[in-house]
């Protein structure tokens, strides 16, 4: 039986062997014969046109590859409009336009470095290659499903004509998902040295197959917009060979998600060990910092003892020297610089609650002391803490920090910890404030360096609002920068911390 499924399978596999040797054939053929000579003559004609032109004392871009990626995107609106009204040499040659686009901008981007240096950001101009392709080429697709008219087809020429356009689309979505992965990704590690920029070309670099996969769909896109001048597509060769070429490319675009997703997993292997260090080493040095904190604090708690116990036995002698009947409630307070002595009957001024919202991230000293002094004014400590979504949307940079360790850090210091997964905490806020207590037994703590912050009226609405001093000298952003700008980071957290946040 083995033999025999053996047999069976042996001229398929040796059929797609034969197809994949063909393809790369043409992979070095498309090479040689297209694209390089095409390269070769228009280089000159791309030299000559200018790069921008100044209007108003103002120096204008028209001619960048960026703007001739993103404009040949438009081009999906016309394309459409020509097979909606039977103009299908129009959408042929629509088709065979974009493709010429395609190869322009590429030119262009490489005349244009050698002509006025790195002027464009070669891991968007990559990005917007791929991705204006995937929209149009989708598009495109769509349309002509559109227009089809399946009823004269068979229903084997049916599946077959359904199958090829609709993993043709399934593929471009899902490539260009990863495109767009692949992109905020390597544009996060390179804001914040994460990576070198090797591992980003990699990751965002077409490559020759992938070039090859979108001729072949071009080429099979165009043919099928002349096909559907027939009444049954597969009655022309147009049709037939635009089928084809869809078939052709599917294994193509196989080939070139299964190599980006090779070459992005070992990244994130590597790119995950490295934040879980990162996190625990921040973790354990938080949580020394509490041990020491609180370790203090006991000490503090004995010396006050001591000094009520030597207060209360003063006391006691002063009643039994003057003979006088002191009342029993009285309470005589000890006093000594710097410190106030309450005996345990003393009410605790402090409010039930006490609210602030922030981001956290990159934790410093300046969170730590904002946080306990939060407990001076509050019995309950209660802390929002945006996620890295809103954080950008504010911000327009990714935090350091992912979000779960930023709770985890505030919660150290705090009574309750709540995400605020928005760019307006106000609703947040309202949902959280407890409304059985009065206005006045709720403060809301801000530093004073925004007095104008997010959800002020709500706050001033629910609570009472005060501003506690700025911490100067150290700042996330201030953090953010000196790693970034710096080649020793330990040093950095020293210099920054000292001995209370030790890296």
């Amino acid at each position: 039986m083995a033999n025999t499924l053996r047999l069976a399978v042996y001229p398929v596999t040796q059929v797609v062997v034969l197809i994949e040797q063909c393809l790369f054939i043409l992979v070095g053929w498309y090479d040689r014969y297209l694209y390089s000579p095409l390269q070769v003559t228009l280089w000159p004609l791309v030299e000559k046109v200018p790069r921008s032109i100044v209007l108003d004392g103002r120096e204008v871009n028209i001619f960048t590859a960026n703007i001739v990626s993103w404009s040949r995107t438009v081009l999906a609106i016309p394309i459409a409009l020509t097979l909606k009204h039977q103009y299908y040499w129009a959408g042929f040659w629509l088709v065979m336009f974009h493709d010429f686009l395609d190869h322009l901008d590429g030119i262009v981007a490489k005349v244009q470095k050698q002509k006025y240096g790195q002027l464009d950001d070669p891991l968007v101009g990559g990005f917007m290659d791929a991705f204006c392709d995937k929209i149009v080429n989708v598009l495109s697709l769509w349309s002509i499903l559109m227009v089809t008219d399946f009823s004269h087809m068979t229903w084997l020429q049916s599946a077959v004509y359904l199958a090829a356009c609709a993993t043709i689309i399934g593929y471009e979505f899902t490539l260009g998902v990863v495109r767009v992965q692949d992109f905020f990704r390597a544009y996060y590690f390179r804001e914040f040295k994460k990576t070198d920029e090797t591992s980003e070309k990699t990751s965002t670099a077409a490559v020759m197959e992938g070039k090859l996969k979108e001729k072949l769909e071009s080429i099979g896109i165009a043919t099928l917009c002349l096909a559907q001048g027939h009444l049954n597509p597969f009655n022309g060769a147009s049709g037939i060979i635009g089928v084809t070429c869809l078939i052709l490319s599917i294994r193509l675009a196989h080939s070139s998600l299964a190599s980006k997703l090779d070459a992005r997993e070992p990244q994130l292997r590597s790119q995950a060990r490295a934040w879980d260090d990162e996190d625990e080493t921040k973790y354990s040095a938080n949580i020394k910092e509490l041990k020491e904190t609180k370790s203090s604090d006991a000490e503090t708690q004995v010396d006050i003892t001591e000094l009520d116990a030597d207060a209360n036995e003063n006391t006691e002698k002063s009643r039994n020297t003057d003979g006088v009947s002191h009342d029993s409630d009285f309470h005589r307070s000890f006093s000594m610089p710097g410190l106030v002595l309450f005996n345990e009957n003393t009410l605790d001024c402090r409010v039930e609650r006490v609210y602030t919202v922030g981001c956290f991230d990159l934790f410093h000293y300046g969170h730590i002391r904002l946080l306990k002094e939060m407990r001076k004014y509050g019995k309950k400590v209660i802390v929002g803490v945006h996620d890295s979504r809103s954080i950008y949307q504010l911000k327009k940079r990714v935090p350091v920090d992912s979000t779960v360790t930023r709770m985890r850090n505030v919660k150290e210091f705090a009574d309750e910890v709540f995400c605020v997964a928005g760019t307006d905490p106000s609703p947040f806020i309202e949902y959280i404030f407890d409304r059985s207590s009065l206005k006045n037994n709720a403060i809301y703590i801000r530093g004073d360096d925004m007095p104008e912050f997010p959800a002020k009226k709500v706050c001033e609405r629910l609570m009472t609002v005060k501003f506690l001093p700025y911490t100067e000298g150290v700042s996330s952003t201030k953090l953010r920068k000196n790693i970034i700008n710096s080649s020793n980071v330990d040093a950095v957290f020293k210099d920054v911390h000292g001995d209370i946040m030790p890296y």
